[in-house]
């Protein structure tokens, strides 16, 4: 019976070492660490803005008055521009069809019957019979 009891002596104790080994862990474990997260990187298009460029309409002069000697008035045939020309819209006065050079500005007076009857605003020189002017009418997407 001394043998038996040295047995359950020996049992309880290691059933007890056994027990604390498994409470107390001999591994440690590496601390939990939280990093600074940063947010994935996206794709993003950036749009190049739209850049448009003026459309015009041409017409040659046909008539110039003039008021005291000085050039006041001119007339125009409005051609297929009759729809986009409102009273009041200015426009630029050129001695040559390129308009290298801006020799003066005018608005819109009136549209009669397909003629276009304007005031002459400013001039740097003397406008010739055979002038062109233009108006804009419109924009376009400039094309790179």
């Amino acid at each position: 019976m001394e043998l038996i009891g040295k047995i359950k002596i020996l049992l309880m104790v290691s059933f007890l070492s056994m027990l604390s080994g498994c409470a107390t862990s001999s591994r440690q474990e590496k601390p939990l660490v939280l990093t600074e997260l940063t947010p994935t990187p996206k794709t993003v298009q950036i749009k190049k803005p739209a850049i448009y460029e003026p459309v015009y309409g041409y017409m040659r002069v046909l008539e110039i008055t003039q008021k005291n000697g000085v050039q006041s008035e001119l007339m125009a045939k409005a051609g297929d521009l009759r729809d986009k020309l409102e009273k009041g819209v200015t426009g630029e006065i050129s001695a040559d069809s390129s308009f290298g050079e801006i020799i003066g500005t005018f608005s819109v007076a009136s549209i009669l019957n397909g003629f276009v009857i304007c005031k002459i605003e400013n001039v740097t020189r003397k406008i010739p019979n055979n002038a062109y002017i233009r108006i804009q009418t419109g924009q376009k997407l400039k094309e790179e």
